[in-house]
């Protein structure tokens, strides 16, 4: 065989797998849908105050969940996308001065997804922007603020056709607060 012969046929052959690698990437390209629901932690400094019994900072843990609607590019390399979303961080509830004060936080976030391939999981990170409400009542009285933020986050998920299982840890940074959410959901492409 001669080095015409063997370079067209190496040429071919690259073309064919790359051909297959494009085809597969783009069968699991395209828009899904998702729901995923688990624990949040917030934490706030308050500062210092001359109110008795008023903490200086809160830590607390309730239930979250969030939806979302996002689109995978699957490239041969790398996985790119952007989602956004809804989440509701839970109710917390701080005891103070014997009375219950209630903290709801929710946002709307836009994300872009960086993820690679490893086997049948896939591994990615994710940097955001979110649009958050946190509003605390207290007695039948509230008080709400909002603002936007960086978010960021990592997670992995493991596809069972057009199903895949989620697992998410995210970071949200609202002023002087911060906002983790460690969530398990369930993913449908399209």
């Amino acid at each position: 065989m001669n080095n015409t012969t063997f370079l067209m046929r190496s040429a071919w052959l690259a073309g064919a797998a790359w051909a297959m690698t494009a085809g597969a990437a783009q069968a699991d390209s395209g828009f899904y849908i998702g729901a995923s629901a688990g624990g949040s932690n917030i934490e706030a400094d308050l500062g210092v105050t001359d109110i008795p019994d008023l903490p200086n900072s809160i830590d607390e843990d309730d239930t979250a969940f969030k939806a979302y609607i996002g689109y995978n590019f699957d490239l041969p390399l790398i996985n790119l996308g952007v989602e956004g979303g809804y989440v509701n961080f839970g109710e917390p509830e701080i005891d103070v001065l014997g009375s219950e004060v209630t903290l709801e936080t929710t946002a709307l976030n836009l994300w872009g997804i960086v993820g690679v391939d490893a086997g049948p999981i896939d591994l990615f990170a994710k940097l955001g922007y979110a649009s958050w409400d946190a509003e605390a009542s207290i007695q039948n009285v509230s008080e709400s603020t909002d603002g936007n933020d960086l978010a960021y986050g990592v997670g992995a998920s493991f596809g069972l056709g057009p199903l895949s299982v989620r697992g998410e840890y995210e970071l949200y940074e609202f002023d002087e607060t911060d906002v983790t959410m460690l969530s398990v959901g369930v993913t449908y492409q399209f």
